[in-house]
């Protein structure tokens, strides 16, 4: 009979445990769900405005310091034409001396400065970019001094000028084409017909 099976369907266990899994699963998505909720407890911030400061300086000679030391630098004109730490000369003015047999090529000397304070060899021995010179032996003393040539003289007149050398590739161009492809470029006549008239 119908109502017979509606009777245990409605029993009092059967409600009590439905009623208990019901709250359970409804707890279970309520933390499920909490875990992805954005929270909404009020966190304050505490930003601390502090900076570096030497131990034994005021941050205000601390800034001065910078100042300056930013100052010095915009006055630098790091490695613009080649390394600062040495003077050196222009590779085309090297290979000319080299091919007429007035250069060298320069070998570093081992443990140099050592040699030169004992005497066993000159300081104008150890290459200019090892002892942080000048490639004409101008920074020794008493040393004779190496003849320019007019490919140096031209270099030297160029340092000063920032456009003189192009590094990069980067400035603008004057004069005619810089390729043999630039100055070609014609457009082929068009063929018609399979490319054969």
């Amino acid at each position: 009979h119908p109502c017979l099976a509606l009777g245990s369907y409605f029993s009092v266990d059967t409600i009590i445990m439905r009623v208990t899994l019901s709250c359970l699963l409804l707890s279970a998505f309520a933390v499920a769900s909490m875990a992805f909720a954005p929270t909404t407890s009020k966190q304050t911030v505490v930003s601390l405005q502090m900076g570096y400061v030497p131990d034994g300086m005021t941050p205000e000679q601390w800034k001065r310091h910078q100042e300056e030391e930013k100052k010095k630098m915009a006055r630098k004109n790091f490695a613009a034409l080649g390394p600062q730490s040495f003077k050196s000369r222009s590779l085309q003015s090297f290979q000319t001396d080299l091919e007429k047999g007035k250069a060298d090529h320069l070998l570093p000397v081992m443990f140099a400065k050592d040699r030169v304070k004992k005497g066993e060899i000159k300081e104008t021995d150890v290459p200019y970019m090892q002892r942080g010179g000048n490639w004409d032996d101008s920074d020794v003393k008493g040393a004779k001094k190496k003849a320019w040539n007019q490919i140096d003289k031209k270099h030297e007149s160029m340092k000063g000028n920032k456009k003189s050398i192009d590094w990069t590739g980067r400035q603008a161009r004057s004069g005619g084409p810089t390729s043999a492809m630039q100055s070609s470029e014609k457009k082929p006549a068009t063929k018609k017909l399979f490319g054969m008239f």
